[in-house]
């Protein structure tokens, strides 16, 4: 009889150590979770309109393919598709936009930001830049844009495993409250981190668009955001380059009119290493090197392009000017060509950021 009550007291013991050990384990999993989780991470912006871009050669293309077996967006951990993801993010946008008593955004059919998230997954890095050394208004005038483009760009990280010995647990990322959590944070808690660069952009009140990428896989969380002054539709097949002749027709929104025409300069961008890439922090436009005029008008301390053509009335324009005397003073690298509508209600601001790329054999790319 004492055997087997000894028995029955070890049985118990070995019962309760193992409770305890189920407690602890369960309980330092999500301490363990909560203690390796990284807060989000943000790249502040910039506004020093206007801009200026990269190279690209006239027979590259964009890689958007991400690396072979990293991630798929349609079929990831949790099951959410691209387009639910991006409508959760506008909703979000949106409801902060209203509060601030500021019209919605629409969402752009560019692709400029599900292409940079995607990108940042699958190479793993964190950057306004890409590999090809292509900043936020690069990307967006070779992906089709024709408007003026700010970026946001933020991610989350969990570590997925925690162990205990032999023991594991597994956390799955849960996707929409990342997102919820970035986008708070960009809106309420920006100011150490950014001078509020990221809330200032959510509730710029000329924008009117925005662009969403969102990337994942069982760890991290992507999100971009390229908001969007789309304000013109473009006539002629405008803006365009033929060889260094530009020419911009267009009809802007009414209450809006033609303020200015400018154009910046940066050396042609090279390939960039994912370290190289981490390092970077807010990004800032090229140098600005000149302004198209017309009549008894001139810029001081940059140089003057006399338009060949200049024509605005109310809010049609049709304007129409060379880069030969820029290509010849700077040489390769890429121009961009900004536009800035005047309106009645919120005053001057960019309409358009169109990159023009001048490659080492001095030929004029822009799509």
């Amino acid at each position: 009889m004492k055997a087997l009550g000894h028995a029955a007291t070890i049985l118990s013991a070995a019962l309760l150590l193992a409770l305890l050990i189920c407690i602890l384990y369960f309980a330092y999993g999500t301490i363990a979770n909560y203690s390796t989780y990284s807060p989000p991470h943000y790249i502040s912006v910039t506004y020093t309109e206007p801009t200026t871009i990269a190279y690209l050669p006239a027979n590259a293309t964009q890689n958007t393919t991400p690396a072979p077996g990293l991630y798929n967006l349609t079929q990831p951990a949790a099951s959410y598709t691209s387009n639910q993801l991006i409508a959760y993010t506008l909703n979000l946008i949106n409801t902060a936009r209203s509060q601030a008593g500021l019209q919605n955004v629409t969402l752009s059919n560019t692709t400029s930001a599900q292409q940079h998230a995607d990108s940042m997954l699958a190479y793993n890095y964190f950057s306004h830049w890409d590999p090809s050394g292509m900043k936020p208004y690069m990307r967006y005038t070779l992906l089709g844009g024709r408007g003026a483009v700010d970026e946001n760009v933020a991610y989350e990280k969990y570590i997925a495993e925690t162990c205990i010995g032999a023991l594991c647990s597994v956390r799955q990322i849960n996707v929409t409250q990342n997102i919820t959590n970035m986008e708070n944070n960009m809106l309420y808690n920006d100011s150490i981190c950014c001078n509020n660069g990221h809330r200032y952009n959510i509730l710029d009140s000329n924008h009117n668009q925005v662009s969403i990428g969102v990337a994942f896989n069982k760890t991290t969380v992507y999100l971009v955001e390229d908001f969007i002054n789309n304000y013109i539709d473009w006539q002629r097949n405008t803006p365009s380059v033929a060889g260094y002749n530009v020419s911009l027709d267009g009809v802007s929104m009414p209450n809006t009119s033609l303020y200015a025409v400018q154009l910046t300069y940066e050396p042609l961008p090279t390939n960039m290493t994912t370290a190289q890439l981490n390092a970077t922090s807010a990004y800032s436009e090229g140098q600005l090197v000149a302004g198209v005029v017309y009549g008894p008008y001139h810029y001081r301390n940059i140089t003057n392009i006399r338009a060949d053509y200049y024509n605005a009335d109310g809010n049609t324009f049709d304007v129409r000017f060379g880069m030969s005397q820029l290509v010849g003073q700077y040489g390769p690298g890429v121009y961009t060509v900004y536009v800035y509508l005047n309106s009645t209600r919120l005053g001057p601001f960019p309409a358009l950021d169109y990159s023009i790329f001048i490659g080492n054999d001095s030929k004029a790319y822009s799509p």
